[in-house]
C-alpha cells in the first residue's frame, strides 16, 4: 500500500521539492491525525468515564444504577444538567451543558462510538432535535467523501499501471477499474460480512511485512537519487521559474485611499509608480460587489481562469453563495435564534475554505507567488479584495483563453520564462 500510494504521491507531486513532499505528503497528515484522534478520542474517553460516573452515582443517589440510563439504551446516560446535591455537599456539576446523552464503551457495538459521540451534542434543544442529526449526516457524507477520493485515486495509479505507466489514455479505462474495485468489495462483503473484511486486513497485513524489507531499500535508493539530482541538475523538462505576485495587494485597491487620506494626498513616488497611490474605478466596483454579490466576481473569475470547466464553475459559485448568505443571514437572526450562532460561525469558515481553494487553485495556475496560509487568511478577512486580486490579473492576462494548460505570452513574461524554454 505504502508504494501504491507512493506512486499516487509522486504522480500529483510534479514540480515540487523532496522537502515540500515531506511536509505536506508525510509530515502534515501525520501531524492532522494526531490532533484529530487526540480531540476524538479524548471526547469519547471523556464521556465514557462519565458515563460510569453516572452509573455509581445513580447506584450511591437512587439504589439504582440504571437511574440515569437512557431509555432502551444499555450503555448510554442522560447527563443531569443542573448540579445535583446531597446532604448539603455537591456530588455532580455539569461543567457542559447540553452535551448528553453520554455513552459508555460496548466492544460488541463499537460501530456505532462514533455515532454516540455526535449525538451527545445535543444543545440546543434536545437529544432528538439538536446538533447531533446534522453531525451524523455530515459525518457519513465525509466518509463518503473518503471513500470515494480514494477510489478515485486507487482507480488512477492501477490505471496508470495497466496502462504500462502512459499518461494518455481513454477515461473509460479508469471508470473499468473504479466499478471493478467496488465490485469486488461489495461481492466481498455481500458474501462473508464483517469476517471477509476482518481476513482481508490480516491477509494485508501478512503479506505487507515482508515489503517493509524491499522500502528500506527504497529509501537507499532515494537518498542515491537526490545525490545524483545536485551533481547533475534536473534534467526533466519541468523548471521552476520566478514567480510573479498580484499587481492589487490585500492591502491595495480600495485602501489606497486611505494611504492617499492619511498623507494629506502626498503619496511615496514608489508608490504612485506601481499605481498604489489611489483605487481606481475597477477596484472600487469589484470591491463593492464582492461584499454584496461575490457569486458575479468568483464565477467570473472561474469562468476566465477555467472557461471549460462551467459546471464545475457553477457548482463552486452555487456553494460559495449559499455559504455566504447563509452565515449573513444566521447573525442577522441571533437575536431570536441564539442556538444557531455555532452553524453562523460553519458558513462564514466554510466561505473562507471555498475562496481559499479557489485563489490557491488559481495561483498555482497562473504561478502567483504566495502559500496556503495566506489564501486562506485573506479569504477569511478580506474576501472583497481577493475577488479584486484575481479579477485584475484575469485582466492583465487577458482572459479568456481557451488553450488548454499553454500558457499565454503575457503568462510566459510573468511567470519569468521565454518561449522557447518552454516549448524545450
Amino acid at each position: 500500500w505504502s508504494a501504491f500510494v507512493g506512486l499516487f504521491v509522486a504522480r500529483i507531486s510534479r514540480g515540487r521539492t523532496v522537502s515540500e513532499i515531506i511536509i505536506y505528503s508525510l509530515v502534515a497528515p501525520v501531524a492532522y491525525c494526531i490532533i484529530w484522534f487526540s480531540i476524538w478520542g479524548g471526547v469519547g474517553l471523556r464521556q465514557a468515564r462519565q458515563g460510569r460516573e453516572l452509573e455509581a452515582l445513580g447506584g450511591t443517589l437512587f439504589n439504582d444504577t440504571e437511574h440515569f440510563l437512557v431509555p432502551g439504551s444499555t450503555n448510554c446516560y442522560d447527563v443531569p444538567q443542573e448540579t445535583l446535591s446531597q446532604d448539603g455537599t455537591v456530588v455532580f456539576e455539569n461543567h457542559l451543558l447540553g452535551v448528553t446523552p453520554v455513552c459508555q464503551f460496548d466492544s460488541s457495538q463499537s460501530n456505532t462510538a462514533a455515532f454516540n459521540v455526535l449525538y451527545s451534542f445535543s444543545f440546543p434543544d434536545s437529544f432528538d432535535t439538536g446538533f447531533g442529526p446534522t453531525l451524523s449526516v455530515l459525518f457519513i457524507i465525509s466518509l463518503a467523501i473518503y471513500f470515494a477520493t480514494s477510489s478515485d485515486s486507487g482507480s488512477l495509479i492501477v490505471d496508470h499501471l495497466a496502462s504500462n505507466g502512459r499518461k494518455n489514455h481513454h477515461w473509460i479505462q479508469r471508470l473499468f477499474w473504479a466499478v471493478t474495485e467496488g465490485a469486488v468489495a461489495t461481492a466481498l462483503l455481500s458474501a462473508g460480512g464483517e469476517q471477509a473484511l476482518q481476513a482481508v486486513q490480516a491477509a494485508s497485513i501478512v503479506c505487507g511485512l515482508p515489503f517493509c524489507f524491499m522500502l528500506c531499500y527504497l529509501l537507499q535508493s532515494i537518498e542515491l537519487f537526490c545525490r545524483e539530482a545536485l551533481i547533475v541538475g534536473d534534467g526533466h523538462d519541468y523548471r521552476l521559474s520566478a514567480q510573479s505576485t498580484f499587481s492589487v495587494p490585500i492591502y491595495g485597491g480600495i485602501f489606497n485611499n486611505m494611504e492617499f487620506l492619511t498623507s494629506a494626498g502626498s503619496v511615496n513616488p514608489k508608490r504612485i509608480e506601481l499605481g498604489m497611490d489611489k483605487a481606481t474605478t475597477f477596484h472600487v466596483v469589484e470591491f463593492i460587489k464582492g461584499v454584496f454579490v461575490p457569486f458575479v466576481s468568483l464565477h467570473k473569475v472561474l469562468s476566465d481562469a477555467y472557461p471549460r470547466n462551467s459546471l464545475s464553475n457553477t457548482a463552486v459559485t452555487a456553494a460559495y453563495t449559499v455559504c455566504y448568505y447563509m452565515w449573513i443571514g444566521i447573525f442577522a437572526s441571533l437575536g431570536s435564534k441564539e442556538g444557531l450562532i455555532g452553524w453562523g460561525w460553519l458558513m462564514f469558515f466554510a466561505c473562507a475554505c471555498i475562496l481559499g481553494s479557489v485563489r490557491g487553485g488559481f495561483r498555482a495556475r497562473y504561478n502567483v507567488r504566495s502559500n496556503i496560509l495566506g489564501d486562506y487568511m485573506a479569504s477569511l478577512f478580506f474576501w472583497p479584495q481577493v475577488f479584486t486580486q484575481m479579477r485584475q490579473h484575469c485582466v492583465e492576462l487577458n482572459l479568456p483563453q481557451d488553450h488548454g494548460d499553454l500558457p499565454s505570452e503575457k503568462e510566459k513574461k510573468l511567470d519569468g520564462s521565454d518561449s522557447d524554454e518552454v516549448a524545450a
